[in-house]
């Protein structure tokens, strides 16, 4: 019995339509793979013939993808090892963390930073 699958138009059909579903992300061997969860059972997003599943190399190319449907929320599944996770990301926190290291500018206790940022947001 062949699995539900969806399509693209599809689902972006369903996003606008601001119908009852989730999305999901998984990581296989092959790379990502997007879940729709509907009432009526789970679907696989399938490339753009419609054939076989859409197979993301890296979580940001999920996001675009999800994004450019009108997919702003999803679940990634969290029984991913280390090694099924996206390098890209490992390496943008560490440059992140390092930059924040190296930063000669004097530190700001942890409540006046929370006081600032939800200032800007209410200014916002």
């Amino acid at each position: 019995m062949r699995a539900h699958t969806i399509q693209a138009a599809a689902l972006a059909e369903l996003a606008e339509a601001g119908g009852n579903f989730s999305v999901s992300v998984q990581a296989q061997d092959s790379g990502w793979i997007v879940y729709v969860h509907k009432e009526l059972g789970d679907y696989s997003l399938v490339d753009a013939d419609g054939d076989r599943l859409a197979v993301f190399e890296a979580l940001d190319s999920v996001e675009r993808r999800l994004r450019s449907l009108g997919i702003f929320q999803f679940d990634v599944d969290g029984r991913l090892d280390r090694g099924a996770r996206d390098p890209s990301y490992d390496a943008w926190l560490a440059a992140q963390v390092q930059e924040a290291l190296d930063d000669p500018s004097p530190s700001i206790p942890h409540e006046e930073a929370i006081r600032q940022i939800r200032a800007a947001i209410k200014a916002g």
